[in-house]
């Protein structure tokens, strides 16, 4: 009875890793913005509907777009004779795909909006409200899509004779460099700092590949000691180096890492000690612009996005913990059942994360990770009796034959 409730909390406390590491995983992806953004959020600056005409116009080389936001707004649904408050509206000029995931809003789209699922369950009852009916700011909208990146809010086009100043400015950076673009905004008397629109996209994502970095460490730290042990054993250590690669190979894959070299970084500047200082500086002033800056609904979207997926990546790194002291693997039966165990939970998970999150979680990261550590670990642990350099073994080895050959001498 015992061994099995053994086994049960061990199955749980597996399920509960893989739970929890595929949440994170799923608010990660939840932020993810495939396209390359530079946002303004303007303070001292200011750009108005007329401005910004005139820097579309000589800027046409560049995709942008201009955004306000207002907070304890109303919207009216005249069907039903729904009126909700303290709605977000972002009032946009130019393509809302820059700014959120989802349907598109034109920029000659006058009379469309986009509205979030909240909203539109609070309105219509349901999130089936396309090609529906609103009134905001005496003005019928029909609601052209549901958007995902914003709560309790609305996007609608402002209106060419609008005298709104805008909040934020924000660039398509596809073609374009960080600092390409910064030059571009300093000739046009921009103050602002500069914020890449995935920062906090950046961040979850560190945190979260937290737990996979601490596997393949503790698998890397244990193969590389044993390595040093077999310095002088050169095929030992070519099978080692081997293991170190293909362990770092299968690592990349998976986690989809993609190292990459900064363009400003080149051609001469590795060794400019004081290109170094200044990032450094350049990297710290950043960082206290965006911690003190005004947050507006896209950021706080992706502020709680972040906070939860650090949450879940804690709970992952105490679960793996947890799960070293509880799970010792003894054989390779073990090892085979333990992983279809981490399968059947990585299936369960996928399902259960999609269904009530939306989150797709069905990457090799989640499927691959754990099982890739046990496995790598029982190899080590259980045949480290055939690679590991064992020195004193050797001296005994030799002493023995030394014997034998003085024996047969006298």
């Amino acid at each position: 009875m015992r061994r099995a409730v053994r086994q049960i909390i061990k199955v749980l406390l597996m399920f509960a890793l893989v739970m929890c590491f595929g949440l994170s995983i799923g608010y990660v992806n939840n932020i993810k913005n495939e396209k390359k953004v530079i946002n303004y959020y303007f303070e001292e600056t200011e750009v108005n509907i007329d401005r910004l005409k005139s820097i579309k116009e000589s800027k046409n080389d560049i995709s942008m777009v201009g955004w306000a936001e207002k907070s304890l707004q109303s919207a009216y649904n005249p069907d039903f004779n729904r009126t909700i408050n303290n709605l977000k509206v972002l009032l946009v000029s130019g393509n809302s795909s820059l700014i959120i995931d989802g349907p598109l809003l034109f920029e000659d789209d006058k009379e469309g909006c986009l509205i979030d699922e909240e909203t539109s369950y609070k309105l219509f009852g349901s999130k089936h409200a396309v090609g529906k009916e609103i009134i905001y700011n005496d003005r019928s909208l029909v609601v052209r899509g549901i958007h995902k990146g914003t709560t309790s809010n609305i996007i609608v086009q402002l209106l060419d004779d609008s005298q709104e100043s805008m909040t934020g400015l924000s660039f398509d950076g596809t073609e374009f460099s960080f600092n390409e673009i910064k030059d571009l905004t300093n000739t046009l008397g921009f103050k602002e700092m500069p914020i890449n629109a995935s920062l906090y996209y950046n961040l979850a994502n560190a945190i979260m590949m937290i737990f996979p970095i601490i596997a393949l460490l503790l698998i890397a730290i244990k193969v590389i000691v044993y390595a040093m042990k077999a310095k002088n054993k050169p095929i030992l250590l070519f099978i080692y180096l081997c293991m170190i690669i293909i362990l770092g190979t299968i690592f990349l894959k998976i986690t989809n890492i993609k190292i990459t070299i900064p363009l400003d970084m080149i051609p001469n500047k590795w060794s400019d000690f004081d290109f170094w200082g200044n990032l450094w500086r350049e990297y710290i002033e950043k960082f206290k612009y965006v911690m003190y800056m005004k947050k507006y609904g896209m950021d706080i979207y992706n502020i709680e996005n972040m906070i939860m997926a650090t949450v879940y990546s804690i709970l992952t790194i105490i679960l793996f913990v947890i799960n070293l002291k509880a799970i010792k693997i003894n054989s390779i039966r073990e090892l085979i059942g333990i992983n279809l165990i981490l399968v059947l939970n990585s299936f369960v998970v996928v399902l259960l994360v999609w269904k009530k999150y939306s989150f797709d979680v069905n990457i090799p990261i989640l499927w691959a990770i754990y099982p890739l550590y046990l496995c790598a670990d029982y190899f080590i642990r259980k045949h480290e009796k055939y690679f590991v350099y064992n020195e004193n073994r050797d001296k005994i080895q030799n002493n023995k034959i030394n014997t034998e050959s003085n024996e047969v001498m006298v």
